[in-house]
């Protein structure tokens, strides 16, 4: 979010922040805020961060020792502002855009994905990408990514989805492609497997079944498609990977957010 904020303040634009108990100078010219009503005050544009909040009761500001109540700020954002944030919930103002829900945000934040999600297989594997047999399992934004990536990489890549058209995306990347019917079948010869479905794929009999020594990368948004229990109580290695751009490459990250941001208002005011 600094790093967002920075280009906004480079883009000539007069930008506050709040909730970062830290030294911001270093990011950019911009002013950070330790009063909530001087931030607010004025503001044309209210950025809320991705998510906006864990509990719907506070806005997620980790580096915020007071914490920052949704109730005390909402009325003090005026009628006319608009307010962009991530993963809101409808009706959540009269004015509000969620800018995670966008297909060209979702697209350009699937790259750090994909790129965090291979500096983690290099790590946890200690295999050369060049010959590691791989599966992806979803063929959405980031699987499409992904396996485009682990492929040109010279990565054994096996992309497993439901559709027959993904099937056919996937053979056009040089890739391997499969129904889930066979998963179980073939989870034995894979040194890792990126999971990118957003609800339970691998249970405990895939589990069991998965090579020794192999990693499974979950990527994929709450619950996932692993239970990081039954991975651990058959032995397999098991890494919860979401938020990686805003970890792997947060300066990229935060291009992506301000990036779209900027379409936002380009098209709202």
């Amino acid at each position: 979010m600094l790093f967002a904020a920075a280009n906004f303040a480079a883009d000539g634009a007069c930008v506050c922040t709040l909730g970062f108990d830290i030294n911001t100078e270093r990011y950019g010219n911009f002013k950070n805020e330790k009063s909530q009503a001087q931030a607010l005050s004025g503001a044309d544009i209210v950025v809320l961060p991705l998510p906006y909040s864990r509990d719907g009761e506070r806005v997620f500001a980790p580096f915020s020792e007071e914490g920052i109540m949704l109730c005390d700020i909402l009325p003090q954002i005026g009628e006319k502002s608009l307010i962009l944030g991530g993963k809101l919930p409808e009706k959540f103002a009269a004015r509000a855009v969620d800018y995670c829900a966008r297909e060209d945000f979702a697209v350009l934040n699937a790259v750090p994905t994909a790129e965090g999600a291979v500096k983690l297989a290099l790590e946890e594997t200690k295999l050369t990408l060049c010959g590691m047999r791989t599966a992806v399992l979803g063929f959405g934004r980031v699987g499409k990514i992904l396996a485009k990536t682990l492929a040109s990489l010279g990565a054994d890549v096996t992309v497993f989805a439901r559709k027959a058209e993904a099937r056919a995306w996937a053979k056009a990347f040089y890739c391997k492609a499969k129904n889930f019917d066979v998963l179980n079948a073939e989870i034995g010869t894979f040194d890792c497997i990126f999971n990118t479905i957003p609800h339970k794929i691998l249970f405990a009999e895939d589990l069991a079944r998965a090579k020794r020594g192999a990693v499974i990368i979950e990527l994929a948004s709450a619950p996932g498609g692993v239970e990081a229990t039954e991975a651990a109580r058959v032995g397999v290695r098991f890494i919860s990977a979401q938020g990686l751009p805003g970890k792997t490459a947060p300066k990229s990250a935060g291009k992506i957010i301000y990036e779209t941001l900027k379409e936002i208002i380009e098209e709202e005011i």
